[in-house]
């Protein structure tokens, strides 16, 4: 029993939202992984019935979705009837380890490259998105170690391409007007140029 056990549940609580559930629903059950006193368990229990940890667990959700969904807005959109279940499965094994949650979007990316790769996601159009998406993500990570100013001293460009089998001209306009492409797209080989210019993503869809 510590200090530090009951904090971590506490936090664990916050952060999973199948775990508060099975707090409230199970009680001490749930509560098997950690180092826990009898009383312990109890206020956790009582903890998990009470409205404000509901609250809680609505607003970190929301922090850790934001980046997510500013990194894969299409992506989100596409998965978007199973999206709260992804969500769910990867922050019952996902734990942050900062205080400002971030490696939220690696921590997505890295669910849904398994899921691809084991065929485990619903929508056929999925990984030509999330493919596309990821090297925009890739790029604009740039920014985070090179400065706008020095990527336009530097008169380079920063190139990377992604490769469709369904028309991305018809496919991304309509993910981004919030409307699922239609199941029959014309399928061939398509290359879509994504550019790094100073801040901004250029992108050549029929490149």
């Amino acid at each position: 029993m510590s200090l530090s056990a009951f904090q971590r549940a506490l936090s664990d609580m916050a952060l999973d939202v199948r775990l508060s559930a099975a707090v409230r629903n199970e009680g001490a059950k749930a509560l098997v992984a950690y180092d826990l006193s009898l009383l312990e368990q109890q206020r956790l229990t009582d903890i998990s019935q009470q409205a404000g940890l509901a609250l809680l667990c609505s607003l970190t959700r929301g922090n850790r979705f934001a980046p997510i969904v500013e990194a894969f807005p299409l992506t989100c959109e596409l998965l978007i009837d199973c999206l709260r279940e992804l969500l769910d499965e990867l922050w019952s094994k996902h734990r942050p380890n900062n205080y400002q949650l971030a490696g939220e979007e690696e921590a997505f990316a890295y669910l849904l490259e398994d899921k691809i790769r084991r065929r485990e996601l619903p929508h056929p159009y999925v990984e030509e998105v999330f493919c596309y998406e990821h090297e925009c993500f890739k790029l604009a990570q740039l920014l985070r170690y090179v400065s706008s100013e020095a990527l336009s001293r530097s008169g380079s460009e920063h190139v990377r391409f992604a490769y469709f089998r369904h028309d991305p001209r018809i496919m991304l306009p309509a993910l981004e007007n919030r409307r699922i492409p239609p199941p029959d797209l014309p399928e061939g080989h398509y290359l879509v140029r994504i550019t790094l210019r100073n801040d901004a993503l250029d992108v050549e869809l029929d490149y």
